[in-house]
């Protein structure tokens, strides 16, 4: 096969070749392998040139992703699926992703982690139902929530248990429905049992002073 044109339209190039048959390459490609008119190349050779094409197109639409906030591998490679790139590029891609260090799956799952349990006081249980979601390694998970600070987890929850109590005060009497509710309120919020039962015993002080 000869090429016969190569017609360039915004970042790809379209090949035409002398059979009449034409496939279309991100201009990368035909300027890394130096591709020309009356080029003559085979059918492996096409085949060479369209991987190439995609592999670059596949990390391009992965750079996207990342640009707009960390992502696991398992996240990424979900989103990848949906764009239609096939299974042995999204491979490639995400192997070079992690070989230079664009992607790697304990520092995403610590800076989730901090970012769910500092700033959104989520507990325990509940990132690891999240990380869980996000692809992360069962035993990777269970490292990192090992470092949950204790005592941050139980300010997180007492700040959360105040604000609550002082808005269930508006209609709810009892101590004990209160309670009840903080208690499902917590829980819901991913904090461990034996956090919440410290929290609402500090709660039934507060309200008896």
């Amino acid at each position: 096969m000869v090429i016969t044109a190569l017609t360039q339209k915004g970042n790809n190039v379209v090949v035409s070749l002398d059979d009449g048959e034409f496939f279309t390459l991100d201009y990368r490609t035909v300027i890394d392998f130096g591709l020309r008119k009356n080029d003559v190349i085979d059918e492996s050779k096409k085949e060479q040139l369209i991987s190439e094409s995609n592999f670059l197109k596949a990390k391009d639409s992965a750079f996207r992703y990342l640009g707009r906030r960390h992502h696991s591998i398992s996240e990424l490679k979900t989103k990848l699926i949906k764009k239609k790139y096939s299974a042995e590029i999204i491979e490639k891609a995400l192997k070079d992703l992690i070989s230079k260090n664009f992607l790697d799956d304990e520092q995403f799952a610590v800076e989730y982690a901090e970012e769910r349990s500092v700033r959104k006081k989520v507990g325990v249980n509940k990132l690891k139902a999240e990380l869980f979601r996000k692809g992360i390694d069962r035993h990777l998970t269970e490292k990192i929530l090992a470092g949950v600070d204790q005592g941050t987890s139980y300010d997180n929850a007492f700040q959360l248990a105040l604000k609550k109590n002082e808005s269930l005060k508006k209609r709810v009497d009892d101590p004990k429905k209160r309670k009840t509710k903080i208690f499902s309120y917590l829980s819901s919020r991913g904090y461990e049992t034996d956090i919440v039962i410290k929290v609402l015993n500090a709660i039934i002080r507060v309200d008896e002073d």
